[in-house]
This record gives C-alpha cells, structure tokens and sequence, in this order.
C-alpha cells in the first residue's frame, strides 16, 4: 500500500495511461481524485467510490483547475500528489502548421500542467509536503521522429516547466518530477498510423511497445515516499527507444 491515505489527482484520466494510472492509486490505497474533460467514469463498488472524486474540467483554465483542487480538499482535505497525463498528439508537417495548431497543441500539452501546479502548488507548500508528476516525452527531449513539432515544442516546454518548479517548490518540500515516455501502446500512438505500432516497437532495445502499466510503475515511485530524495528528474521509460 505503496500510496495509502495519500491524496492524489490525476489529469488526464480516462485516456488509456491515465486510467491504468488511476487503478494503480486505488489498489495502493491512495484517495483518487480522477480528472479529464468529462468526468471519468470507474467501478460502482462502494468501498471504491468512497475513494474516488471523478471530476470534468478544463484543466488548462487557470480558474477550473482551482476548483479542482479546491473540490479535492473540500472532499479528502488535502493534496499530496499531481499528475499531469492530459495532452494531444497530431502528425503535421511544419510548413502546413497554423497558429491554432500551436494554441492547440500548448494549451492541450503545457498549459494543463501550468494551471494545475499554479492551482495544486500554493496547499503543497503550506503543508511543507507534496509531489507533481508531469509527463513529457521523447519527442521533448530529442525532437519527434513523427512530424509533430508543436507536440515536440510543448512537450519540451514541460520539461524546462519542471525542472525550473523544482528549483522553486523543493525548497518547501514539494518535489517535482518529470516521466518521459518511448513508444506506449495507447490510441494516441496508433493515431500516427497503421504502421506507428510496428515501428514504435522496432525503435526499443527491448521488441516491444511500452504499456500503461509501465508508465503506472513509473508514476507510483515518483508519488511516493519511496522517492523522497529525487526532484527535478526525467524519469525516461522508454524500452532505451533513444539513449
């Protein structure tokens, strides 16, 4: 029971990471708050749904996001843990981007870490504890192999986002960490294309594509105490797609 007791919110969760995500709180004995544009919806069993808040909001409104930190404390008194899984992936070719692709893409990727840590930020220091949990990508460290610069630029964007909070907020006792994924076996990768799965796989050193457990795993560590003494990390889980 690797979370019990902790308070954990998690954006973006009803894609397929994010769910898994979510189950993986619960079975450690978190309190989950599930988070995405329309509220989650989990099993109906009430030892479960004592422990769960699903919530819809826009998490990348500055306002929404406070309200759901403000709901989650109102609801289990505190927030120990944030994860920020929500985001967006588009295959475009630069020179066909507009401008609206680029909001799109920052507010979808960025901005819904931004508003949820300036919203779940200012309770985590006050308590002097609390973890955040953003998640990047490869295509954020080493440029998308796909073309996807807008997704490859915000995604940079949050790591520069993490390692500057953790500067910040580790001084409070806030950590603030980062997880990059490889290639996952999730629709948002198959939305690259029939052969995306393929080639994703061909990229690990391991033959295979990533599974939302793996991200789950990655996740877990960084929300617990069983990482007390790591902030400002990208925790790359990637089956070594690029080292």
């Amino acid at each position: 029971m690797r979370l019990q007791d902790k308070v954990v919110i998690v954006g973006g969760a009803a894609g397929g990471v994010g769910r898994r995500v979510c189950e993986r709180v619960v079975d450690e004995g978190g309190l989950l708050v599930a988070l995405d544009l329309d509220a989650p919806t989990f099993g109906n069993a009430a030892d479960t749904a004592a422990r769960v808040l699903a919530l819809g909001a826009d998490m990348a409104d500055f306002e929404a996001a406070q309200n759901v930190v403000a709901q989650a404390i109102d609801t289990f008194g505190r927030v120990d843990a944030l994860v920020n899984l929500a985001g967006v992936f588009e295959v475009q070719d630069f020179c066909a981007t507009e401008a609206d692709d680029w909001s799109r893409a920052y507010r979808a990727n960025l901005m819904t870490a931004v508003a949820m840590c300036r919203a779940a930020a200012p309770s985590m220091i006050e308590r002097g504890s609390g973890s955040i949990v953003n998640f990047a990508s490869t295509a954020g460290e080493y440029g998308s192999i796909r073309p996807a610069a807008p997704y490859a630029a915000a995604k940079g964007a949050v790591i520069a986002l993490t390692k500057t909070l953790s500067r910040e907020l580790s001084p409070h006792g806030v950590r603030v960490n980062a997880i990059s994924p490889g290639p996952i076996a999730t629709t948002m990768f198959a939305s690259g294309g029939d052969d995306a799965s393929s080639a994703g796989a061909a990229r690990t050193l391991v033959g295979r594509m990533g599974r939302p457990d793996d991200m789950a795993a990655g996740v877990l560590y960084l929300a617990s105490d069983e990482s007390t003494y790591v902030t400002g990390e990208v925790l790359r889980i990637n089956g070594g797609s690029l080292i």
